[in-house]
């Protein structure tokens, strides 16, 4: 063993211990704090790390932009920066540079409306915001364009020493989550954490760092999934800190264009939602493309059907025996809670596996089927929701995850639904308070309700039902636009029903979406 190697392995541990001053367990040994998960990464010298398009930047030009960068952000430790942004290498760069300087990054969604933006910047008062956008009008912090940081990879700027945390506990990135109502929620993540989940990943696929030498060929992976999902955030660390090259998409989703970068860029590892694994497998040019370099094709943010996996096979045999996996996680968890691979998903067809080793689960008040709410606990649970607690994590380290779930003999998880009112559509949390008190500021409706419908490529597509005043009976398109106004294009509704009569109750008046679902679903089939 190398001295690099030794010194990794004195660091990405594999023993699993009870924490000693908490209730979760933890790896021992373990990086106690993100940017101390750099260490052996200047090894990977002149591979190129990051691509998008035309623009290939190796590792090497990377870790020097990296404190530069961090020096001209002139963010104090503790501050908080606001990147909204899409992929990109200044993404990238960004992220980095703010651990850095010690400082918090906050990642906003780029497809939010101005009004979400300003809520997000009231909620976070962040001393500097990095985007590709220009500020909303009423938002007030200090605004930048994070294309300012492209300059450091030629060798501008003044490098400063890298600033470390307080402790493993303290907050080392901020998320947002639809939550179950109201606008979106910022989620603390610690130090401890992002590690956490990070040691999960690479524990469970055995590519701890200190396996991994600099002659060995270079693992490529191809990003779809925004970076500021919790799921991106985990893709960027992991090519970073195991010499990978991160591929990187040009704009948003478009089926060709990945399975083009699959074949030029011979990508191992690509992963999304199942609606994007939809539609590459039915993309006229999937038959022409040479996708033999595929090794990899784990799927997350929704469950799989067994028939979508059976395609997958099918057109990708070389992943029928390894390689395709579902996953399960959301924000407050921190990243990844189970994973089931090729044998489980043969075994216990439906499941999404398995907890990682740090992770306990525990069903709340099962019912007679053994289906309850899914607890959690684990180091990569959130510290909290910014402003204020809500009793989502309890005193003893429990996350409520508000999905529902049961667990078999063998310790394997089956999602059954959600506790909470949350519309997965193509990967992306929809929550329906939020949308139905934006409805409900529309002059002409005084009652909305918002639920999800199945749709066989988005998996859930969203519907609202309104009622308008009498005399005034808005369209589609006027309500679509006035939506648009307000939130982000995946949170407005495609299908629709306007009427004059109060909403279907059940008893107690809450509205009944269990009918108005079966009204807007033909036969209960799935929706074209």
């Amino acid at each position: 063993m190398t001295t690099v190697e030794s010194s990794l392995a004195s660091l990405w541990g594999t023993d699993v211990v009870r924490d000693p001053d908490g209730p979760c367990l933890l790896y021992e040994p373990r990086p106690r704090c993100i940017t101390e998960m750099l260490v052996g990464t200047d090894r990977w010298g002149d591979r190129t790390f990051l691509v998008q398009g035309e623009r290939r930047i190796d590792f090497a030009t990377f870790l020097s932009a990296m404190p530069r960068a961090a020096g001209a952000l002139a963010a104090n430790k503790g501050d908080k920066v606001l990147v909204l942004a899409y992929n990109s290498p200044e993404f990238v760069l960004a992220l980095w540079a703010i651990w850095w300087a010690g400082a918090v990054p906050v990642l906003g969604n780029r497809w939010w409306s101005d009004r979400e933006i300003e809520h997000a910047v009231a909620l976070t008062e962040p001393s500097l915001v990095l985007s590709d956008r220009d500020a909303p009008r009423g938002v007030t912090a200090p605004w930048r364009p994070i294309a300012d940081l492209r300059r450091h990879f030629t060798g501008a700027g003044t490098p400063v020493d890298v600033t470390e945390p307080d402790d493993e506990l303290s907050p080392g990135l901020v998320l947002f989550t639809s939550g179950s109502s109201g606008p979106p929620k910022a989620v603390v993540l610690a130090h401890r954490s992002v590690v956490a989940n990070q040691h999960n990943l690479l524990s469970r696929s055995r590519m701890l760092p200190q396996t991994m030498t600099t002659d060995a060929p270079q693992q490529v992976m191809l990003a779809c999934t925004p970076f500021f999902h919790v799921g991106g955030v985990s893709n960027l660390i992991t090519q970073l800190i195991l010499g990978g090259r991160l591929v990187m998409t040009a704009g948003r989703f478009d089926a060709g264009e990945v399975l083009e970068l699959i074949e030029r860029e011979k990508v191992h590892r690509w992963g999304g939602v199942p609606t994007m694994a939809a539609r590459v497998l039915a993309h006229p040019d999937f038959a022409r493309r040479d996708l033999s370099s595929l090794r990899s094709f784990p799927l997350g943010g929704a469950q799989v059907s067994p028939a979508l996996l059976e395609r997958m096979r099918t057109k990708l045999p070389q992943l029928r025996q390894r390689g395709l996996a579902n996953t399960w996680g959301m924000t407050e968890s921190g990243g990844f809670v189970t994973v089931a691979g090729n044998r489980d998903l043969e075994r216990f067809p439906g499941t999404v596996g398995r907890p990682y080793p740090v992770a306990e689960l525990r069903i709340d008040a099962p019912d007679e089927t053994g289906c309850g709410e899914i607890m959690l606990r684990s180091p990569t649970v959130m510290l909290g929701y910014l402003g204020g607690q809500d009793g989502t994590v309890d005193s003893d380290g429990w996350l409520r995850t508000g999905d529902l779930g049961r667990l078999n003999d063998d310790g394997y998880l089956f999602l059954e639904g959600r506790a909470k009112d949350i519309v997965i559509r193509g990967g992306e949390n929809i929550a329906c308070a939020h949308v139905e008190q934006a409805l409900l500021t529309h002059p002409d409706i005084v009652e909305a309700a918002v639920f999800g419908l199945p749709h066989e490529d988005l998996g859930e597509e969203l519907a609202a039902a309104v009622t308008h005043r009498a005399g005034r009976v808005p369209t589609e398109d006027e309500l679509r636009t006035f939506l648009r106004e307000r939130l982000a294009h995946f949170e407005v509704p495609t299908r629709w029903r306007i009427g004059g009569d109060p909403l279907p109750t059940l008893a107690g008046e809450k509205v009944d979406k269990k009918a108005l679902r079966a009204e807007l679903t033909k036969d209960g089939t799935p929706c074209d």
